[in-house]
Parts: structure tokens; sequence; C-alpha cells
């Protein structure tokens, strides 16, 4: 039996949010379409910035997770996607948040999201394999990790979510937020955020609280990453499977306006959500 009691104390991650600046879309990416060479696909949001895809990467028009027909493809290779120029500063309050589906049970680490720095990513979402048990086969949880600066030296928060799953196969919704007014750094998974804390003399349990207090992440100058991660001066991490609707957002939304993003059943106009 699981044994855990409840993590107490915790603030709510985005209630600070509501007594600034409402959180201001920077793009959002449906991944309907791609053209061009290399080809592009459109965003939305100011500025209209595109993710330009690469390596082992393309677009599925006609699968669809939301109403809006189209998924974007990762071989686990060297496919990956980016959006460099984004007016965003991952050293303020800022969200993260799209829908990731996996090939199989992953046996190795994964990235979904990073925004990149020279050396290190600054931020990083992904899938975190843990071991395999000889009966149920790979087991792992979703991490989120923050780094205080690029390179050697650096403080990093790193924050995990069980593997939570989904109802609709095996999509599943992430989103990462930090709160600079209240210095802290959450992970949600499919709308949720975690607060499992073991008792001290539990042995079939682990500890899962998917929010953190932290110092803000560096300002990352390379670009947000689709499928990869910056790790000492090199890619590394590629994401073999599907994402689609892909947000960023200056600034750290709500828990329920989180849980709207993760409602597969209704796709947010872009312009309502802040």
């Amino acid at each position: 039996m699981l044994a855990a009691v409840a993590a107490g104390a915790l603030a709510v991650p985005g209630q600070a949010a509501a007594a600034g600046e409402a959180p201001q879309v920077v793009a959002r990416w449906k991944l309907a379409t791609a053209t061009g060479t290399p080809q592009v696909s459109p965003g939305e949001g100011p500025g209209g910035v595109g993710l330009r895809l690469g390596g082992g990467a393309s677009i599925d028009g006609t699968e669809h997770l939301l109403p809006t027909p189209g998924v974007m493809r990762l071989d686990g290779v060297d496919g990956y996607a980016e959006a460099t120029g984004l007016s965003l500063h991952t050293d303020q309050s800022f969200t993260l948040a799209g829908w990731a589906n996996p090939v199989g049970d992953p046996t190795r680490e994964m990235t979904v999201f990073s925004f990149a720095g020279a050396d290190d990513s600054a931020v990083t979402v992904r899938w975190h394999y843990l071991w395999t048990d000889p009966v149920a086969g790979p087991i792992g949880e979703w991490q989120a990790e923050l780094r205080d600066a690029d390179g050697t030296g650096s403080v990093t928060t790193r924050v995990d979510h069980s593997d939570w799953r989904s109802v609709m196969e095996r999509w599943t919704h992430l989103a990462v937020t930090y709160d600079a007014a209240e210095s802290r750094f959450t992970l949600y998974v499919d709308g949720n955020l975690e607060r499992q804390v073991c008792a001290d003399d539990a042995t079939d349990c682990r500890d899962y609280v998917s929010t953190s207090a932290a110092a803000p992440a560096y300002d990352a100058t390379g670009g947000l990453q689709i499928g990869r991660a910056r790790s000492d001066g090199a890619w590394t991490e590629y994401f073999e499977g599907e994402l689609d609707d892909i947000w960023v957002l200056q600034g750290a939304l709500s828990e329920a306006k989180i849980g709207q993003l993760a409602d597969y059943n209704v796709e947010l106009d872009t312009s309502t959500v802040h």
C-alpha cells in the first residue's frame, strides 16, 4: 500500500500574479502546418515567431489530439524544433506548456522543452528514466529543472512528478512555471500539481512534490528548444514521439488556467489565455 502524507505549508503558484500584471502570451504553436526550407511551423502571438524544424522532425497535418489537426513528430535521434528571437526573459516569471506523447516506454532521458544557453539549458522539462521493473517494465517520472547560471558552478533546482497516465492513450500535458514574486518553480502534469510526502516509516513510497522555492533561472539566449536539451556545450536527450499545442508566456499562469490548457476537449483561443 502507498504510504504518504500531504505536504503542508506549500505556496500556491500563480497567487502573486493576480496582484500584478497578468501573464502575456509570447508565442503559441498549434503545429498544424510547416512550409519552406528549412520547414517552419507558424506561430501565434506578438511577432508571429515560427518554430523551425531540424533533423528528424516533421509535421503530420492529419493526426490530432485537439480539435485542430496537426502534431509534430520527432525521431529521437536528431529531430528538434527551435524558436529564436522570442521576447521572453527566463530570469523573470514565465510559463511553458504543451502536450507530449512519447513512443513506447522510454529507458533514457528525453527532453520535451528547454530554454538553451551556450553550455547548459536554463530550464528543462524531461522524461526521467528511473529503472526497469521485471514485471511492469520501464519506470520513470516527469522532471523539470532550473539553473541559475550557465556552465560550471550553477545551482540547479529540480522538481519531479509521478508518471501520470492520461486517459488519452499516452498523451500527457506538461506545464512548468516560475513565479518570481514567490520565488517558486512548479511542474504540472495533466493540470495537476503533486504534493505527496512519504511517512517516515514508509518503505514502498516515493516523495513527489512538484513545486519548490528557487532562485530565478539565468536569462537564456539560445531560444526555445523542442525535443532536446543543452548540456556541457552539446545537444542531448533527443525526444522520440509526438508533440502538440505549445505555449510560451511571460508570467506565471495560475493553477486554474493550467488546468484549462490541459483539457483536450476544449481548444482555447490564444487571446483568452493570460
